[in-house]
């Protein structure tokens, strides 16, 4: 077995226990026992490698967005283990199994989990908890007598039982050769042969990183041999990879999304495209999204002609085209010619900070800051094309945050209340066919579903009969909230909206309302973007993207 660099990634873990002290109402100490295992699954950036290893079934690495495993007889990603399963945080710094019982555990910055191989429920301690104090573990050990090991930064040793995490301190043996050592303590064999990749990908094995075609290089953190001749790999923003010793090539295993903030998700066929505004400076990307078991593809504007932004608010994709609405103009990606071109007010968009992007059988419609634009589809790759601006009246200027088509008409969320458009005769007005005191307050976000229309505003979410005119019943009416709406999705049996502390479901037989948090299993509670696949619901957060298996027809949220 051979690793190199773990050290160096532990360093880190010692800055994020100094600033990251967890809120103990948030603490996730284990599985969520109201829920099967998978009814929660987070996919976020893990690029980022810590750490490998090797267990009965499957190659886990430690990565920033969680442990992403790969089936080391299939060669097929099974979906990782994060907080939506039970970890306390989806930084892990160690994965290891314990070949004698199965349990699998996990150091993150909040202390040491295990998995239970039998109930599948993750367990959790945290360092505060077990007198660690300000010290991390950076060696973890598995003893041929049934115990557990544990070294911190301050070179203590503590032991525990094998199937629990009953840590207490103890006097280092004066041998540890009975112990089968991951992290800092194993035994590490710097060597590796110099593989052949391709893609214009160059190994070095001297210095340990990976050479792309921009000259970047991506650092080489952990690998691990196994018995069948395949060395497995992590680096620092590439993922994981397989080299085959017998053929000297590296294949690179891309999984997961290039970035952690999702604001927008559109679904594509079998693709899902997937990007938002990041909360660092480092280049950025758009994942196209295939599920677990195939590739997905990444894009990075810096390095792509005509992708002018990276700052994604929004997406809308047809047949030819995927649209992305930014901060700085209108990116289109022609999928038939695999070409890019951003647009932005020289162009005649009226305000180049995108909010919303939304397609219909002849138009592209834009949200933006100073009001809504309107596309026609049929002039697009022309010289002449075509764009219109709708007129507010008493506003010149509106700030538009989204849009909502119900029929021939269209709903817009407008800083000044609800406005609406008809899109056959051209007319609009804002809204006032209900309580003035709420329909004309800013509106975030709006949803349609037949005569029903869903708005949320500062004071909450409101639902009514657009045909009639008039509110739903009590509980749907109204809900107050001050969470802060992002983005609501109107449909047959539910409503879900979006916001800064988790998200809320209607449910329209039971007419209730439910909020759902990073307890029950998102990967954050600050959510952004909602999409429904059938009986999966997926939501863009500011940590990755969540599905939840919602309509299970065995569980009664």
């Amino acid at each position: 077995m051979a690793r190199t660099l773990f050290t160096a990634c532990l360093c880190l873990l010692n800055l994020s226990c100094a600033v990251a002290a967890a809120d103990a109402r948030y603490r996730i100490r284990e599985t969520n026992r109201a829920y099967e295992q998978g009814d929660w699954m987070t996919v976020g950036a893990t690029r980022f490698v810590r750490y490998v290893s090797i267990g009965h079934t499957f190659v886990y690495f430690s990565t920033t967005g969680g442990i992403t495993r790969l089936n080391r007889f299939s060669y097929k990603w099974d979906f990782p283990w994060t907080t939506s399963n039970g970890l306390p945080d989806n930084d892990v710094f160690l994965a290891a199994m314990d070949m004698n019982t199965g349990f699998l555990w996990a150091v993150t910055k909040e202390g040491i989990s295990y998995l239970e191989p039998a109930s599948q429920m993750w367990r959790s301690a945290f360092y505060n908890e077990m007198g660690m104090g300000d010290q991390y573990i950076t060696s973890v050990g598995f003893g041929t007598d049934r115990q557990v090991y544990v070294v911190t930064s301050d070179n203590l040793w503590y032991v525990s039982d094998n199937v629990s995490a009953q840590f207490q301190e103890m006097t280092p043996p004066l041998s540890d050769e009975f112990i089968n050592w991951h992290g800092a303590r194993e035994q590490k064999s710097h060597s590796l042969p110099n593989f052949f990749m391709d893609g214009g990908f160059l190994f070095d094995s001297r210095q340990r990183y990976i050479d792309d075609l921009q000259f970047r290089h991506w650092q080489i953190t952990t690998w691990i041999k196994d018995d069948w001749n395949n060395v497995w790999l992590g680096t620092w923003g590439l993922g994981a990879a397989r080299g085959d010793l017998n053929t000297i090539r590296l294949e690179l295993l891309d999984f997961g999304l290039w970035d952690e903030v999702v604001d927008d998700i559109e679904m594509d066929n079998d693709a899902y495209w997937l990007a938002g505004v990041q909360e660092h400076d480092e280049p950025t990307g758009v994942t196209e999204w295939h599920g677990l078991l195939a590739k997905p593809v990444y894009y990075e504007p810096r390095l792509i002609t005509g992708f002018a932004s990276e700052e994604i608010t929004s997406i809308a994709a047809d047949a030819r085209a995927v649209w992305f609405g930014t901060r700085n103009g209108l990116v289109r990606f022609d999928k038939r010619k695999n070409m890019w071109r951003t647009y932005n007010i020289s162009h005649g968009i009226r305000n180049s900070l995108i909010n919303k992007v939304m397609l219909d059988d002849h138009f592209l419609w834009l949200a933006t800051d100073s009001g809504i634009d309107r596309i026609d589809l049929a002039t697009v790759g022309t010289d002449s094309m075509r764009i219109t601006a709708l007129k507010f009246p008493t506003h010149r200027l509106v700030r538009v945050f989204d849009i909502a088509q119900q029929d021939d008409l269209l709903w817009l969320a407008t800083e000044f209340g609800l406005f609406k458009y008809d899109k056959l005769s051209g007319d609009g007005g804002y809204y006032s066919g209900l309580d003035e005191n709420l329909v004309s307050r800013p509106i975030f976000a709006v949803s349609a579903w037949g005569e029903e229309l869903w708005f949320g505003s500062d004071w909450g979410v409101y639902g009514f009969n657009a045909m009639t005119d008039e509110w739903l019943a009590p509980l749907a009416k109204e809900y107050r909230t001050d969470a802060g709406i992002n983005r609501i999705l109107a449909s047959h049996q539910a409503i879900w909206v979006a916001t800064d502390a988790g998200v809320l479901k209607f449910d329209k037989r039971m007419q209730r309302w439910r909020q759902f948090t990073e307890l029950d299993g998102l990967a954050d509670d600050r959510v952004y973007a909602i999409e429904l696949d059938g009986d999966y619901i997926y939501f863009g957060t500011a940590r990755g993207l969540t599905r939840f298996y919602w309509n299970n027809p065995f569980r009664n949220d």
